[in-house]
């Protein structure tokens, strides 16, 4: 079954928060989620299937961080290719027991560096360029690939240079493979005007990405930043720009003392908002979202066409 095929005859729902759920087994460890494929697979299986059992038709490996720069803080810069190995084969194997079919996209996060603010800073003793981030996206899209993703799900970008580097690596991994997986780009804003933390406005990346650059994307969108429902009007905006399908995965509002403020109804009668609107081809949720706000959103959902592109 071809995702982007599926896209046009229904709303295809993504899972919620990763690092929510891990948090929520009271694991004591030292932070680091994108290890726990490999050190433990039990749990972030159960994770999966929690989510593919509240309704997620697409579930995103535990890799968001599985990147030589990211990893860099925790000295495992080396093991970069084995975790991404052990991910995809831990959800793979929950995507493939289940009873209907699912997805397994491939998550590649943003690192602690930026490449922008780098690059602003001109500090000659800087050793990280566009050529360091590149090569290291590229062997973690290399392992995601060869543990046989079904797409990649670049995510929660806040800087351009950093988008354009992942892409860049997926496209050579591509290229190297003779494959044509699907991507998925997802932005994650500052501010309710849609730009970026380098003040980049989201339009104006898919322009320079994909309109006037060399990049194509399967879907393209938002996550993380705040809830839904303050979200809804630069989904508009994108919905009424780009011309493939638009995701959507938000926080489950912005976080307080106790935890993040939207329980599953709030999130879902959001992003209802936005299907019955015809603005969105993919939906889940990101921070403080777990397998009950899946569920809820996936119930709501289901009776709205997705959006024509």
């Amino acid at each position: 079954m071809d995702i982007r095929e599926e896209l046009k005859k229904r709303i295809l729902i993504l899972d919620g928060g990763m690092g929510t759920c891990i948090q929520q087994t009271g694991l004591d460890y030292d932070g680091n989620n994108d290890a726990l494929p490999l050190t433990r697979p039990d749990i972030i299986s159960g994770i999966h299937k929690a989510y593919i059992d509240a309704g997620a038709d697409i579930i995103s490996t535990c890799t968001f961080g599985a990147n030589a720069v990211s990893q860099e803080g925790y000295g495992l810069q080396e093991q970069v290719r084995e975790m991404n190995l052990a991910a995809v084969k831990v959800a793979k194997e929950e995507a493939e027991s289940a009873r209907k079919k699912v997805w397994v996209v491939g998550s590649m996060g943003p690192t602690p560096k930026s490449l922008v603010i780098t690059t602003m800073m001109q500090d000659p003793s800087e050793t990280f360029n566009i050529e360091t981030l590149t090569k290291a996206y590229y062997v973690q899209a290399k392992a995601l690939a060869d543990g046989g993703v079904d797409g990649f799900l670049i995510e929660t970008v806040t800087d351009e240079c950093n988008a354009y580097a992942a892409l860049d690596a997926v496209s050579k991994v591509q290229k190297e493979n003779g494959t044509d997986l699907p991507v998925m780009l997802s932005v994650s804003i500052m501010n309710s005007s849609g730009c970026l933390m380098t003040g980049l406005n989201v339009v104006d990346l898919y322009d320079s990405l994909v309109r006037k650059g060399p990049f194509r994307l399967m879907s393209f969108g938002l996550n993380c930043s705040f809830g839904a429902k303050e979200l809804y009007p630069v989904i508009k905006d994108i919905a009424s720009a780009v011309d493939c399908a638009v995701s959507i995965y938000p926080n489950a509002g912005l976080p307080t003392a106790h935890g993040y403020d939207e329980g599953p109804c709030d999130t879902a009668d959001a992003l209802e908002g936005m299907a019955a609107d015809g603005l969105v081809n993919i939906a889940g949720g990101c921070c403080g979202t777990t397998p009950e706000h899946i569920r809820e959103v996936a119930l709501r959902l289901k009776k709205y066409a997705p959006r024509n592109y």
